[in-house]
């Protein structure tokens, strides 16, 4: 498993227009994110303590639905990279209306569309949330969704995914 350090260094390469986090010398991530999806063009940028700390709770939570261990870190390094995301609007007509609940980041959450589909909420505000898409599936409308893939919507169209997760590692 790779541990995360200071050493490693997020930038965005014009040549393959994406957003990429240098591992070391010969290991580097290729985020989905575009130039165009971007934030901000990062030139060279430190992975900080708090990704740290956000690396571990993500491995933690994925920890009891994905057993692969190089699927989690996948699964996390998309999660990370969703920091330097433009902010999007919502899709949530793409999903039915669940009851409202409290849901905060790192919570696994399950999106009712034609396929029901479970994601990792990387990012939340008073009216919506950012989910990290962990299975491929169709939308109401019949969009395909593709997994690994980031999706903002209202609060009230996530169903908290009941698992016992213990969050006992941090950075």
């Amino acid at each position: 498993m790779l541990t995360p350090s200071e050493q490693w260094t997020w930038h965005y390469c014009p040549n393959k227009d994406r957003l990429l986090l240098n591992i070391d010398d010969s290991v580097q991530f290729t985020s989905e994110l575009t130039g165009t999806m971007l934030n901000q063009k990062v030139v060279h940028q430190p992975f900080s303590i708090e990704e740290a700390e956000a690396f571990w709770r993500i491995q933690d939570v994925l920890q009891v639905m994905v057993s692969d261990e190089t699927a989690r870190l996948e699964y996390s390094l998309h999660a990370l990279a969703n920091r330097f995301r433009q902010l999007s609007a919502h899709k949530s007509w793409y999903f039915a209306t669940q009851r409202q609940q409290d849901i905060g980041a790192y919570q696994l959450v399950q999106l009712q569309g034609k396929d029901l589909i479970t994601a990792l909420v990387i990012a939340s505000d008073l009216e919506c949330i950012e989910c990290l898409l962990l299975a491929s599936g169709e939308s109401l409308a019949g969009k395909a969704l593709a997994h690994c893939s980031v999706i903002r919507v209202l609060r009230n169209r996530a169903q908290l995914l009941e698992v016992d997760v213990d969050l006992a590692r941090s950075a």
